[in-house]
């Protein structure tokens, strides 16, 4: 098992579902094979105008052979596991591509960022997730103390644990 990078393009000539399915050719079958069991990042290409990048995680439930496309296979997303970023990350950061696994001996892109499907290091997966899911600002405040209270604001009582009660039973 291991982590793998998926290109999708809204556009694709291929039948994918992100959520549901993956089509791709017989030529990745044994990187998808590696990823059954594991979680996979979408990535859509910088020739897409206005492009995500690297743009959400979901997990291979199993691989099969497409019913409907000869030669074709599917890759089959668990049920509930997708799920798109909160930040699309961009191909390149401040200190070159963000998944360092693209890159030669010369620290120069090795063409692997062409592959429509590719292993990705633990380290690589790791980066774009945090990136992905960094909180840039909270999404609900963690403190009120900018909102006015409107007149509810009561001190609280304090417990009394031992004091006399008056009890009354009833009976009939």
């Amino acid at each position: 098992m291991g982590f793998g990078i998926f290109i999708h393009r809204a556009d694709s000539i291929y039948e994918d579902s992100p959520a549901e399915k993956y089509q791709f050719p017989s030529q990745y079958l044994r990187r998808v094979e590696a990823c059954v069991g594991d979680w996979i990042i979408y990535y859509e290409p910088r020739k897409v105008a206005e492009t995500r990048g690297y743009s959400a995680i979901a997990e291979v439930r199993g691989v099969t052979s497409d019913p409907s496309a000869r030669g074709m296979y599917l890759a089959l997303i668990e049920s509930g596991s997708y799920l798109d970023f909160a930040n699309p990350v961009p191909f390149n950061g401040a200190a070159g591509p963000i998944e360092r696994g693209v890159l030669n001996e010369q620290g120069r892109n090795s063409g692997r960022a062409q592959s429509a499907v590719r292993p990705i290091s633990p380290a690589d997966f790791n980066r774009i997730f945090d990136l992905g899911f960094e909180e840039k600002v909270p999404l609900l405040p963690r403190l009120d103390d900018d909102l006015s209270s409107h007149g509810f604001n009561e001190g609280q009582t304090p417990f009394e644990f031992d004091q006399l009660r008056d009890r009354t039973s009833v009976t009939r």
